[in-house]
């Protein structure tokens, strides 16, 4: 392992399996037939009376925001604040910061956001390099550009991977499906130049990137990676992670009504069906199932109520 996956990996956010006490894994590493693609398929938990936690889950990924919001080098700074003044003053006005960049739109798909960047880090061990909320100029608005940015470097043939993140929580898994793949496939597929479907975003991690890391040395070498004069940019790979969150009448409306062995013998009877639906939605666009996607699928009671709780919680 070199020093730069070294310090790539230390970039990671650790949520030390938290989540896990949250949702239940009921497959994953799955092939998506006739593509590259991988599924990773989860349910929510059912507590002591049997109901989802579902607020529960809500309540954990918004105490996240500071996490995925600030850059590392002010997460950092606030840090030494508080080490060397006893004081959290620092770390309390990142919070009230991160709050204040997250949109109170009723549609806002920024819970999604959240969960893929929990996944992504927690199952993949894929850091964020790009803390996009940060970038925004109001909480009104929504950042244009992909849902998220994770990072890979593989020391055995020095190649950086970028995974251009996309998460959809919509009504049915065909709809998320669809316009997840939908927004993805620029990011994948479009030839990197001027007008580029990347363009921006790549534009923009190397402006921001040593906020990002906190680290010159890092910096320095991974900036290689996006200059078009630098034969290291011929190592630079494309490739994607999603989630999909969706309606399920699945989970028990009352309590002791189902355990979740019930619903996972449920959920795990459709795994197939939600295999072959990514499969044939990816496949929908020339050539995207040439490339590597991580797909989480996860089914919820309803979204909008998730959505909704959500919204209270950062509009405190």
């Amino acid at each position: 392992m070199s020093w730069i996956e070294d310090a790539i990996n230390e970039l990671v956010i650790s949520q030390e399996g938290k989540i896990n006490s949250r949702i239940a894994c009921l497959e994953k590493d799955l092939e998506i037939p006739e593509t590259e693609a991988i599924a990773h398929c989860y349910c929510v938990k059912l507590d002591g009376q049997g109901n989802p936690r579902t607020k529960d889950l809500v309540d954990f990924i918004a105490t996240k925001i500071v996490d995925y919001s600030i850059p590392k080098k002010s997460i950092d700074e606030a840090k030494e604040s508080f080490i060397r003044t006893n004081s959290t003053d620092k770390i309390l006005e990142l919070q009230a910061k991160a709050k204040m960049l997250f949109t109170d739109l009723k549609q806002t798909g920024e819970l999604g956001e959240m969960l893929l960047y929990v996944l992504v880090q927690e199952v993949l061990g894929f850091p964020q390099l790009i803390s996009k909320m940060s970038l925004k100029t109001s909480g009104k608005l929504h950042y244009q550009g992909a849902d998220g940015i994770h990072v890979h470097f593989d020391s055995k043939d020095d190649t950086l991977s970028l995974y251009w993140g996309e998460s959809k929580m919509e009504k049915t898994l065909n709809s998320g499906l669809t316009n997840c793949f939908n927004s993805l496939k620029g990011f994948l597929l479009d030839t990197y130049g001027s007008g580029s479907v990347q363009e921006r975003d790549l534009m923009l991690i190397t402006q921001n990137i040593f906020d990002n890391t906190n680290n010159p040395k890092l910096e320095d070498a991974i900036v290689k990676y996006f200059d078009l004069d630098d034969d290291a940019s011929n190592k630079l790979k494309y490739k994607g992670v999603c989630f999909v969150g969706f309606d399920s009448k699945h989970y028990p409306s009352n309590p002791h009504e189902k355990t979740l062995a019930d619903i996972k013998k449920l959920f795990e009877a459709e795994i197939e069906s939600w295999l072959k639906t990514s499969g044939s939605k990816i496949k929908n666009h020339v050539n995207l199932e040439k490339f590597e996607i991580h797909v989480f699928l996860i089914p919820f009671p309803s979204v909008e109520d998730l959505r909704n709780q959500f919204l209270k919680i950062v509009s405190r």
